[in-house]
């Protein structure tokens, strides 16, 4: 597979990614620097990059914004453990011969109903095939990685500038 350059209307495409007032500062110069460059996907890469840190210099600038940013990076944390909290017991439940419930009281709030997945084997035999828990343990591992990306966000973007 070859990778091609990208042309140079594209990575000027990119430029529209950073915020008004630093196109009004740096676009013009910036925009005579990429049709120099090559077309490589790196420099695209870098220039994605780049969007994030302005803005988040943008948004470091602005009180309301920077209150904003750390609502929803507190929201995205809470969300990303709840569904790791579910996942895993929805994992743990797996484990158990019966069905598992969440509840207080009469409320339930989760529920796992253990499914039973058959196939016939090579001798024409009924087997249980128990890999039930395969798609639970990729989400899980996604959503840990999810939440390794969130939380290491802000000091990536600290450490872009």
């Amino acid at each position: 597979m070859e990778i091609r350059p990208l042309a140079a209307g594209k990575m000027k495409a990119l430029l529209r990614l950073y915020p008004r007032s630093w196109r009004e500062r740096y676009g013009r110069e910036m925009e005579i620097l990429l049709e120099q460059l090559p077309g490589e996907i790196g420099i695209g890469l870098d220039l994605l990059l780049g969007a994030a840190a302005a803005y988040a210099t943008v948004v470091r600038g602005n009180r309301l914004l920077s209150a904003a940013g750390a609502y929803l990076h507190g929201l995205c944390v809470a969300v990303l453990l709840q569904a790791i909290a579910f996942v895993t017991f929805i994992l743990l439940a797996q484990r158990s011969a019966g069905s598992s419930y969440i509840a207080v009281g009469n409320v339930r709030f989760a529920a796992y109903l253990r499914p039973s997945f058959l196939f016939y084997g090579s001798a024409g035999l009924i087997q249980n095939l128990n890999l039930d828990w395969l798609p639970s343990a990729v989400i899980l591992l996604t959503l840990l990685a999810g939440l390794a990306l969130v939380l290491a966000t802000p000091r990536l973007i600290r450490t872009a500038r």
